[in-house]
């Protein structure tokens, strides 16, 4: 009789697909969680999740008070790591410092990576409105303008292939105004009252690396100001750009 024994490695595999559902699950909550809420939204058992969230304590990953759980700090040092190893966002931080400086709102960089879309940086507005965007967060490829500028960077057949059947004929000719006016415009399709200005940030290959936004509510962001906006953000991308083809050309010659 063969004993029906599961794999090692499946099992720790496993392991590790609910650990990541735990915290991703935690990442996007905005407040402290109980484990019958966690277990019932990743659809685990209580007492599965109790054993991963100890174990994730004890490293620091996750903090418990009076029996509800939230992200600890050691995800701070590995956000931290990740973004230090990532030359992509080191260069275009100047650039976001100047455009933040100048125009006094909100900057986001983005990072596309694997056909997705990431919050990698993020430069608050001194005034008190403020945008609810995190770092590390997945953004919208049709609904962020940053998304949109870089779709508008890629051949029409992958955005089919990458958004099915998002991929209207009434994207494809925003898409096309986009390319040529070198920026894309979002009026509050992310989020009401906010009006946002992005372009796509390209390597040597014009190949997408990410995009750059600047976001603002309507009442400081008006009509008018969109042509004025978007040349600023298309002119930073652009620079962005510039400044990554040559670290890699400088790295090349190395």
């Amino acid at each position: 009789m063969v004993e029906n024994k599961e794999n090692p490695n499946k099992s720790q595999i496993r392991v590790i697909d609910r650990v990541f559902s735990i915290l991703f699950f935690m990442g996007h909550a905005k407040e402290p969680l109980g484990v019958t809420e966690i277990a019932k939204s990743v659809d685990l058992p209580k007492a599965t999740v109790y054993r991963i969230l100890d174990s994730l304590i004890t490293h620091r990953v996750v903090t418990e008070r009076e029996g509800r759980y939230e992200i600890g700090p050691a995800t701070l040092f590995l956000a931290d790591a990740y973004r230090s190893q990532v030359v992509f966002s080191e260069i275009a931080r100047p650039f976001l410092e100047n455009l933040n400086h100048e125009t006094k709102e909100t900057i986001h960089l983005f990072i596309f990576d694997r056909e997705e879309l990431f919050y990698i940086d993020k430069l608050e507005s001194p005034y008190q409105v403020r945008m609810h965007s995190r770092v590390g967060v997945k953004g919208s490829l049709i609904n962020l303008s940053a998304g949109k500028a870089i779709l508008s960077s890629l051949q029409w057949e992958d955005v089919c292939r990458i958004l099915g059947v998002d991929a209207t004929q009434e994207l494809h000719e925003e898409l096309e105004e986009i390319r040529l006016r070198g920026y894309a415009v979002d009026n509050e399709r992310n989020e009401k009252g906010l009006r946002c200005v992005g372009s796509v940030i390209v390597n040597g290959s014009l190949k997408p690396l990410g995009g750059l936004s600047l976001s603002a509510p309507v009442y400081r962001f008006d009509s008018a100001m969109i042509t004025d906006y978007g040349d600023k953000v298309h002119k930073t991308a652009q620079a962005i750009s510039s400044a990554l083809l040559q670290y890699e050309q400088k790295r090349f010659k190395k």
